[in-house]
């Protein structure tokens, strides 16, 4: 017999909340969605949404937080993954973006979202530095000579690419070369 302690709802209902928000910012942008609409897409009383969200700035940092996770694991696994250190670069910032750009792709407020996103997630901006060591660990342990620099750039570049192309085919097909261009030059000869 199991006994419902009340978790599973609350988690069912924290995630309702936060799917109903992601489909509504993608739609009417941060600034035209409303706590009253979250409450509405969400099922749930405006006071419930309360009880979990303080303001619509806190649950764009919930969405965002779990955005992260997603980030986290498609960046890891391109930089796990075969090849070499510009191939698993390339992999890499790949899966960071295209899982960003699949997100909101199709948003005509995209740019919205991608422009206000570092301005509410503190994990965020730590992930951005947390995969930033690792790809300047990657680039000096292949010999590169300003392994920072060089990272700075590819980071600059990769932003850029991904808030121009916006699609995620795009962004998926043109990091990996990106990638390819700016770090083979950069290895030492064998």
């Amino acid at each position: 017999m199991v006994v419902d302690t009340g978790l599973d709802r609350a988690t069912e209902k924290r995630r309702r909340i936060l799917d109903a928000a992601r489909l509504l910012f993608v739609r009417d942008g941060l600034r035209g969605t409303t706590m009253e609409a979250l409450a509405r897409a969400a099922g749930v009383a405006k006071p419930t949404l309360y009880g979990y969200f303080s303001d619509k700035d806190a649950v764009f940092t919930a969405l965002l937080d779990d955005l992260s996770d997603a980030l986290t694991a498609a960046f890891e696994t391109g930089m796990a993954g075969p090849g070499t250190v510009a191939q698993r670069i390339g992999m890499a910032l790949a899966g960071k973006y295209g899982t960003i750009a699949a997100v909101i792709e199709s948003s005509p407020f995209a740019e919205e979202l991608y422009s206000t996103h570092s301005r509410f997630s503190t994990r965020f901006r730590a992930l951005d530095a947390q995969m930033s060591e690792t790809m300047v660990q990657h680039l000096r342990e292949a010999g590169v000579r300003e392994p920072v620099e060089l990272n700075r750039l590819l980071q600059a570049a990769a932003y850029g690419v991904a808030r121009k192309l916006l699609d995620e085919a795009s962004v998926r097909a043109a990091l990996p070369i990106l990638a390819e261009r700016l770090i083979t030059p950069e290895l030492p000869e064998s």
